[in-house]
């Protein structure tokens, strides 16, 4: 008797722990593309220039000069031609694996650290900030 009751709570706890788990089925969201600009990754290497940002699900998966890299056909693209890539915070990385956090910045802010205080465009844990532009 003892081992039938048993048996029966443990069916129960797996029939309610396999209904708690939340599964999405959602589609994930396209990635997204940052092309053309000059990257400043705060790895200390020297500015890149006409790089592609790359990011899925919040993170930055490719960080790097576009020459040579194909891009998926579903992304979002942002032509960041003529604008500066940087981390939003002193010390972050854009590197693969990193959250992307960045600044669209109008100039170089190596030259021009003011510059950090009024981004063109902000990107948080890989969405837009400002959703009206694209």
């Amino acid at each position: 008797m003892l081992c039938l009751r048993a048996l029966g709570l443990s069916a129960i706890l797996l029939l309610v722990s396999c209904g708690t788990t939340a599964y999405d089925s959602r589609p994930a969201p396209p990635p997204k593309a940052i092309i053309g600009g000059t990257l400043i990754d705060g790895t200390g290497r020297p500015p890149i220039p006409d790089a592609l940002v790359l990011v899925e699900l919040g993170n930055v998966v490719i960080a790097s000069s576009s020459k040579g890299l194909k891009i998926p056909e579903n992304a979002i693209r942002t032509n960041a031609t003529g604008l500066f890539i940087v981390p939003t915070q002193m010390g972050a990385r854009l590197e693969y694996g990193a959250s992307a956090d960045l600044f669209l910045l109008s100039g170089n802010p190596l030259e021009n650290p003011l510059l950090l205080a009024s981004p063109m465009r902000v990107m948080r844990s890989g969405e837009w900030m400002d959703a009206n532009k694209k």
